[in-house]
């Protein structure tokens, strides 16, 4: 097990502060089977875990996530390192725990420990499923946002659905492109759900062609407050044609913006 990290390393200059949580309010996760979902795939991929303590912010410690429980809504972490950590979890102060999940960066604060036990001889800790969780995803390439007046209608068929699904795309970029539908999804998104056609018209003022291919669903938010749901999804190898009218589109947004911008 590592020992704790300076945090004061150099960092990248960041955007506004109310800029970071505007954005970052629209990566939460608040449902939770999905926040089992999350913790679940952090537990099968044993992924390490940064956590920090409440106020003791230039320290960090170590563990990984060893059970998830959704019916009794907990979750068991393995003991933390260095031993500093254990004694402050075992005291009740309030840490933050991040991750990364397959390049999403996952981060969830005020959590303690409410139980406490051995497992081989090391520590283990019983803690409450979090409130809610921040997913938010590194992206590659260049994600453009679609104004209202060229955003798309799509259509979502799955062999292994009874009904497609009918959304609008919000965003795009040449591997993927995130959806917004006008209710809860029922069932919910599994994890890399394969949708077999996704298909979508491109805006008839500059195109006169559509988009087909193939997805799969990476990571869903349900807004159960506003009856509505995003996902976030991944082109799965589009033949040459739709990948030149993805990039097409994509190419002509980034163009508007920057016109927007010097309007």
């Amino acid at each position: 097990m590592t020992g704790t990290v300076d945090s004061d390393a150099a960092v990248k200059p960041q955007p506004p502060a109310m800029e970071r949580k505007e954005d970052d309010r629209r990566h939460l996760v608040t449902r939770k089977a999905s926040i089992f979902g999350v913790l679940r795939s952090l537990q099968k991929k044993r992924s390490p875990l940064t956590i920090t303590f409440r106020g003791q912010d230039k320290q960090s410690y170590t563990s990984i996530v060893l059970k998830v429980d959704l019916d009794e809504g907990y979750f068991i972490l393995d003991e933390i390192a260095p031993p500093s950590g254990h004694k402050k979890a075992m005291d009740g102060a309030v840490f933050t725990v991040q991750a990364n999940d397959k390049g999403v960066q996952v981060v969830f604060g005020n959590n303690t420990v409410v139980g406490a036990g051995r497992n081989d001889g090391a520590a283990i800790y019983k803690i409450p499923l979090p409130k809610q969780l921040l997913y938010k995803q590194r992206r590659d390439a260049f994600r453009a946002h679609i104004a209202i007046a060229d955003q798309a209608e799509v259509k979502l068929t799955s062999y292994e659905r009874q009904k497609p699904l009918l959304g609008r795309i919000i965003d795009i970029s040449s591997s993927g492109c995130k959806i917004e539908f006008p209710y809860l999804v029922d069932p919910a998104f599994e994890d890399l759900e394969v949708f077999d056609e996704v298909s979508f018209d491109l805006p008839e003022s500059e195109f006169d062609t559509s988009v087909l291919c193939a997805a799969e669903a990476r990571h869903a938010v349900y807004f159960e407050d506003k009856k509505m749901t995003q996902c976030g999804f991944r082109f799965l190898s589009p033949d040459g044609r739709n990948q030149r009218e993805i990039d097409r589109f994509v190419a002509y947004l980034q163009r508007e913006a920057r016109r927007r911008g010097l309007e």
